[in-house]
């Protein structure tokens, strides 16, 4: 996370550095016109933004891998999370086995003879 951080703020300087070499070799060291910061800094949030978009969209994925998140086993022992193929994926609740609803109706229409 903070090498990401770091990464964001390098790309969002990278226009002021430019400038600044930029006055450093011009030949007039006594330029007295401001600096641009409005374009500077709009340049600069320009291209960080422009790399937390296009990152993940060049990052490789593989589509048949599914990540099984931390749990719990039978014996109450922590599971690390993993990645593993979607074949072999549980769902959640899919080891629960369904049951028959214990409480007798209460109206007729849980009983699905409706007077009407």
């Amino acid at each position: 996370m903070a090498q990401r951080v770091l990464i964001e703020l390098l790309l969002f300087l990278i226009p002021f550095a430019v400038f600044l070499v930029y006055r450093a070799a011009s030949r007039d060291l006594k330029i007295k016109d401001r600096w641009p910061l409005t374009r500077l800094v709009l340049i600069g949030a320009g291209l960080a933004i422009a790399a937390l978009i296009i990152t993940p969209l060049l990052e490789p994925r593989e589509s048949d891998k599914c990540f099984d998140p931390v749990r719990y086993d039978a014996e109450g022992k922590i599971v690390a999370p993993r990645e593993i193929p979607c074949e072999q994926q549980k769902l959640p609740g899919s080891d629960i086995t369904p049951t028959t609803p214990t409480q007798t109706p209460v109206a007729p229409r849980d009983t699905g003879s409706g007077g009407g």
